[in-house]
C-alpha cells in the first residue's frame, strides 16, 4: 500500500511518499498566504507523477483541530476550514490532525506514565502522552502553552509573544544576553508544566532548541523553577531528526489505526 503523510508547517510543507522498497520526500513553500487551493494542487502533481490511486493520506497541520477539522490556524490562516470535504486527493484520507500530536507519536513510549513534547519553532506548540496516548483534552486544544501568560517589568504577555522564533525575530533579538532571556521564559513554561504532570521525559524540538543561549536559558529556567521531585526522575531529550518528526508520527498513527498500511 502507497502512503503519503503530509506536514504542513509555518514556512515549509514536507511530503513524504512511501513506495514499494523506498520513500521520496518533496518540501515546497508555505507562509501565511498558503491556502487549502495549493495544497490540493501539489496532492495533485504528486498523483500525477507517480499514478496514485488506490493510497493512504494523512495530514499534520499546526493548530487547533477538531474532528478531522482545522479550525484555527495562526500562522497559515488560508488552512482555516481544511477537512475532509476541502481535500482533494485520488486516495483514502484517513485523517488530518495537529503536528503536535502526531510528532508526538514518533517519541513517546507506552511505557512511560507522561512524556512532553515541546515545539519552539515559528510559533510554541506542546503536545501531552499518558502511556503512549496523545491527550487532547475534552474539546481538542490541550497542550497550548505558547498561550499561557507571564508577567515580565514591561507587562503581561503570552510565552509565544516573549519566546517563541516569531517573536524573536520581529523584535530583532540577536544578543546572547536577550536569547538567554527569551530561553527563560519558555523554560518558565516548562517548569509549570513540570509540577502539573510530573513528566518521565520531556522531548524539545524546533529550530530555536539549536540556538546555544536560548536553549541554555530554557534549561536553567526550568531547572530553577520546577520542583525538585518531579525533575529528579525526568530525563530531558532533544528531538534528532526534527524535519521527518511529524511525517514520522503520521505513518506510526496509520500503522496503529490501519495495520495493513504498512508492509501490504
Amino acid at each position: 500500500m502507497q502512503i503519503l503523510t503530509i506536514d504542513v508547517g509555518g514556512t515549509t510543507a514536507l511530503f513524504e511518499l512511501q513506495l514499494a522498497g523506498h520513500t521520496e520526500q518533496y518540501k515546497i513553500p508555505t507562509g501565511e498566504g498558503f491556502k487549502i487551493e495549493e495544497l490540493n494542487n501539489q496532492i495533485a502533481a504528486l498523483e500525477r507523477d507517480y499514478d496514485l490511486q488506490d493510497y493512504q493520506l494523512a495530514i499534520g497541520v499546526p493548530g487547533l483541530v477538531q474532528n478531522n477539522r482545522l479550525v484555527a490556524c495562526k500562522s497559515l490562516p488560508g488552512l482555516n476550514g481544511l477537512s475532509f470535504d476541502t481535500v482533494k486527493t485520488q486516495g483514502e484520507l484517513k485523517f488530518i490532525c495537529n503536528d503536535m500530536d502526531a510528532g508526538m507519536q514518533a517519541t513517546c513510549d507506552a511505557k512511560y506514565a507522561c512524556e512532553l513534547l515541546v515545539m519552539c519553532g515559528t510559533g510554541i506548540g506542546m503536545s501531552i502522552a499518558f502511556n503512549g496516548q496523545a491527550f487532547t483534552g475534552a474539546t481538542g486544544v490541550a497542550g497550548e502553552l505558547g498561550h499561557c501568560r507571564v508577567m515580565t517589568e514591561s507587562g503581561e504577555f503570552s510565552l509565544e509573544q516573549l519566546a517563541s522564533g516569531d517573536s524573536v525575530r520581529s523584535r530583532k533579538i540577536t544578543t546572547q544576553d536577550d536569547l538567554y532571556r527569551a530561553g527563560s521564559y519558555l523554560g518558565m513554561g516548562l517548569a509549570w508544566t513540570v509540577n502539573l504532570f510530573n513528566p518521565n521525559r520531556i522531548w524539545l524540538a524546533g529550530n530555536m532548541m539549536n540556538n546555544a543561549p536560548y536553549y541554555k536559558g530554557c534549561l536553567e529556567s526550568l531547572k530553577q523553577m520546577a520542583l525538585s521531585a518531579p525533575l529528579a526522575e525526568m530525563k530531558i531529550n532533544r528531538v534528532d531528526d526534527m524535519e521527518t518528526l511529524v511525517c514520522r508520527g503520521l505513518s506510526v498513527m496509520l500503522a496503529r489505526d490501519y495495520p495493513r498500511a504498512q508492509g501490504s
